[in-house]
């Protein structure tokens, strides 16, 4: 069991959310903390001086979203919504909240992750904890 889990969710399924936040409360200890991380995404030409006001809209409906689902599932979590790349995002939660485990989704591969690398796969190369890697498919969605 471990004490402090990052959960990478997207808000692109609910059902995939649930599964994922099901399965990191499953693998948390009974004290421990579990921090829901999501990111909105930018292109990376645009201007990096922090959130503009579409951005603060996006995050403060991602959190709504994330804590609605907290309180649906009766799952006590901390909600981390920001911008950047996911990746690096994740990893950035994971290392200021301690994390010794961080649970990902893993999808089907597609030519974009050939060229570009997977979130997943990066997640998993450079993180300094345990990685899970929920490899949901449409039959195990819950």
């Amino acid at each position: 069991m471990y004490k402090s889990i990052v959960c990478a969710v997207g808000l692109g399924s609910k059902e995939k959310a649930e599964h994922l936040i099901h399965t990191a409360r499953m693998l948390l200890d009974t004290d421990g903390t579990l921090h829901l991380a999501h990111t909105v995404e930018r292109f990376p030409s645009l201007v990096r001086q922090g959130p503009d006001e579409w951005a603060i809209s996006v995050i403060g409906e991602a959190e709504e979203k994330l804590s609605l689902l907290c309180r649906q599932l009766s799952v006590p979590a901390l909600v981390h919504v920001r911008t950047g790349r996911a990746a690096d995002t994740v990893l950035a939660i994971a290392i200021e909240t301690k994390a010794d485990l961080i649970v990902v989704a893993a999808h089907t591969i597609d030519v974009f992750d050939k060229v570009f690398g997977s979130t997943v796969d990066h997640i998993v190369h450079h993180a300094k904890c345990s990685v899970h890697i929920d490899r949901i498919s449409s039959a195990s969605k819950r």
